[in-house]
């Protein structure tokens, strides 16, 4: 049985290698979506930092394991951006006070809040055991 979508959501689903040689392809994949639905550069610019961000957290948290990268158009309003990858870690999800370097010399761990500072807003969803979903949302600037 297939899923039908609604008239008003347009989407991207794809999988990705876990390597750093499917970065490019990430991006790519999320600008050209937009450049083609959304004329907002500003907006795409954003989205293509933050699927960098994820994508490179993905690869980092499961070298060698895919990953999922969905974008969302929904009504012409919001654009939402998910990444989900593999995680061998059974922690509870990192609240959003902690979501930065443990100090501000450190090489690493700005990656979340880069995303959060560049989408309208951020969850992290844990849809199984092994997995973890980001979620940035953008809002479409004509729409605002």
């Amino acid at each position: 049985m297939s899923r039908e979508r609604p008239p008003d959501l347009v989407v991207i689903d794809r999988e990705y290698d876990g390597s750093t040689g499917t970065l490019r392809a990430a991006r790519n994949d999320v600008v050209d979506f937009l450049k083609a639905h959304v004329p907002d550069e500003d907006l795409q610019e954003r989205a293509e930092l933050v699927v960098s961000e994820l994508a490179t957290n993905a690869i980092q948290a499961s070298p060698g394991v895919p990953f999922l990268l969905r974008v969302e158009l929904i009504d012409d309003v919001s654009v939402v951006l998910t990444v989900t990858s593999s995680t061998k870690q059974s922690t509870a999800l990192p609240p959003r006070e902690t979501w930065g370097p443990a100090h501000s010399r450190a090489p690493r761990g700005r990656g979340l809040l880069i995303v959060d500072e560049l989408a309208d807003s951020v969850a992290i969803e844990r849809p199984s055991n092994d997995t973890v979903a980001v979620i940035a949302t953008f809002r479409v600037a004509s729409a605002a």
